[in-house]
């Protein structure tokens, strides 16, 4: 793999804490990866009635090879916080949260 590639990111957004500035949270979400030298890869949106949110966002970060989640704020993630950073990096335009697993490396991807 390329070295000089840039770090894959996925984003989130919480339905319920969105509301109506939608595009607004997509459009920060896109312009913190860019600023932070990201690839965006995809974008998990969750809500109350999202069936285990928190399985959904890292099966899909590590799915896509994402080495970080960026949010608008934290409260996209509310009580993810530990979990999400066990597999990547959470990034909001206020908080940054290292990853604490000790396998940093993303998953293989089969293309």
């Amino acid at each position: 793999m390329n070295n000089n590639m840039p770090s894959k990111a996925i984003g989130v957004l919480s339905l319920d804490v969105t509301g109506p500035h939608l595009l607004r949270d997509e459009r920060l979400i896109t312009e913190l990866a860019q600023r932070r030298g990201y690839t965006l890869t995809g974008l998990v949106t969750i809500s109350d009635d999202t069936f285990m949110p928190t399985t959904l966002i890292v099966s899909t970060a590590r799915g896509k090879g994402a080495v970080a989640v960026i949010a608008p704020s934290m409260a996209h993630v509310n009580n993810r916080v530990r979990a999400i950073a066990l597999a990547c990096d959470l990034i909001t335009p206020t908080k940054f949260v290292a990853c604490t697993s000790i396998d940093r490396s993303p998953r293989p991807s089969h293309e």
